[in-house]
């Protein structure tokens, strides 16, 4: 089975709030070794906000935009 991963400029929108769409700016691991990436609203470009790779990647959280 392929393993999912986050890559820069993969765009997201919140499971719950489909105004709400975002862009993978960075990518990085922290002090632990948990995947995390930093998402930039394509709303609002001044909202940043850091959501750890798995939580990204749920689909209860964030579906995946086709661009």
């Amino acid at each position: 089975m392929a393993r999912k991963s986050i890559e820069l400029g993969q765009r997201y929108q919140q499971a719950d709030n489909p105004r709400a769409q975002w862009e993978v700016e960075h990518v990085y691991a922290d002090g632990h070794g948990v995947p995390h990436a930093r998402l930039r609203s394509l709303r609002c470009r001044v909202d940043a906000r850091t959501f750890s790779c798995a939580v990204i990647l749920d689909a209860r959280h964030f579906v995946p935009l086709a661009y």
